[in-house]
């Protein structure tokens, strides 16, 4: 038995003894066993509605308070993410998408947009071919951004929030991953063990993951912060369209002259 069941053990039977005393001190005062045994009963029945209300009803409270409030310190870095370098990094992997103009077609998000259409969508995304053509890719671009980033990307994976959200603690792996294929990179063409067309996996992987967050992060914003939606709506990385068409989407008045 180790030392912390040992503990609880004997703070167990210390609680009971004590409660047991101070019982036998009513007897002692009072003198009267029939309503110190009535107190004793009442007592012992009431623990198992005390336990209901204790251990199912207010810890669940708590406990579903606790998980908002660490969901919503989740959003916020998962808007800090796509504000530094999500956003980028989606936009430069979207141009090497080989059926990009797929998503091209159903993923310009509006101001209109309810629930239903981010789930349409989403349904779009888990039936996507992600797969990408590294050639159409700015590599430079994105080894820069994510070695620029690099101290953030490893502050937000030793972040305990993110064990509520599996898919971007992956997304912040793969990403990571990429990062050290790229930091290797000279000596990856000396032995030739990490050619292309492994690059070009690692991007198609976190290409997906992105894509999937950034669907969530959009309902997101759309629900609780409209003005940085319409700034989302703007950087759309799968809107190819022209400023002044996307800004007629987002309700704005295009005030660039010619």
């Amino acid at each position: 038995m180790n030392k912390h069941k040992r503990e609880t053990i004997m703070i167990g039977i210390g609680l009971i003894a004590l409660s047991l005393f101070l019982h036998y001190l009513h007897y002692l005062v009072f003198r009267d066993l029939h309503h110190t045994l009535i107190f004793l009963f009442s007592d012992i029945a009431f623990i198992p509605m005390e336990v209901f209300f204790t251990a199912f009803i207010i810890e669940k409270l708590l406990e579903n308070r606790e998980k908002e409030h660490r969901m919503e310190k989740l959003s916020m870095i998962k808007g800090v993410f796509f504000s530094e370098f999500g956003a980028d990094l989606l936009e430069e992997f979207a141009k090497g998408d080989k059926d990009i103009k797929n998503l091209a077609n159903v993923a310009i998000v509006n101001k209109d947009w309810s629930k239903k259409d981010f789930k349409e969508l989403e349904d779009i995304m888990d039936k996507h071919d992600f797969s990408v053509d590294i050639k159409k890719i700015d590599v430079e671009k994105v080894i820069t951004i994510l070695k620029l980033k690099k101290e953030m990307l490893i502050s937000f994976i030793g972040n305990e929030a993110l064990m509520e959200h599996e898919i971007f603690s992956e997304l912040l792996m793969s990403l990571f991953h990429l990062l050290e294929e790229f930091d290797d990179r000279y000596y990856n063409l000396i032995c030739n063990c990490c050619d292309e067309s492994h690059i070009e996996k690692d991007i198609t992987i976190a290409y997906e993951q992105l894509s999937r967050i950034w669907v969530r992060y959009m309902k997101h914003l759309k629900g609780d912060y409209p003005q940085l939606f319409v700034k989302a709506m703007l950087h759309n990385p799968f809107d190819t369209r022209s400023v002044e068409e996307k800004l007629k989407t987002c309700g704005l008045i295009c005030k660039i002259k010619d």
